[in-house]
């Protein structure tokens, strides 16, 4: 299958990030201590995997089309290595660099799939990023769990405000 150069391009540029953030989770695997993280950090290393895989399928030009993206719960995880001698502070920092590289990989896939022109390469690249999605909110409950994730709420006048001013759209 011969892709567009753009889509080339792209897929190009995702996969020596795939390759750096495997090894840094199988890094951070050997620091963590809690289960629940070390499954999570398998889990990443999968889906990571699983997307590489199928980018190399869409890359090979003596196919015709590439495997479909496994879904979520599909996916084989990964069993790193592990030391577990961290601590359980070192497992929310750990936590806090999956969820933001998590969110990062999720936006570089909804960026790129919005720049594809192969439309099956594209909705590919959607779905790897609402797999990444659903991967960052698995991780921001268990920083929730840990208590190691603040997020402030707006007051009920502040949001009333928003609403009154911007609700003459609804009228025009």
């Amino acid at each position: 299958m011969l892709l567009p150069a753009s889509d080339l391009g792209l897929i190009t540029t995702h996969l020596p990030a795939h390759d750096g953030m495997i090894m840094k989770v199988k890094l951070l695997a050997k620091e963590a201590k809690d289960e629940k993280l070390l499954e999570l950090l398998n889990k990443k290393v999968g889906i990571m995997r699983s997307h590489v895989r199928i980018m190399l399928d869409m890359l090979d030009p003596n196919k015709s089309d590439f495997e479909e993206l496994p879904n979520f719960d599909e996916i084989p995880e990964d069993q790193l290595e592990t030391t577990t001698r961290g601590t359980q502070k070192m497992d929310r920092h750990i936590a806090m660099e999956i969820k933001a590289s998590t969110e990062a990989m999720a936006k570089d896939n909804f960026v790129s799939a919005l720049k594809m022109k192969d439309p099956k390469v594209k909705q590919t690249h959607i779905e790897m990023a609402l797999q990444q999605v659903q991967l960052l909110n698995m991780v921001t409950e268990y920083l929730k769990e840990n208590e190691a994730d603040v997020t402030p709420l707006g007051t009920s006048d502040e949001q009333k405000k928003v609403v009154n001013h911007f609700s003459h759209m609804m009228e025009e």
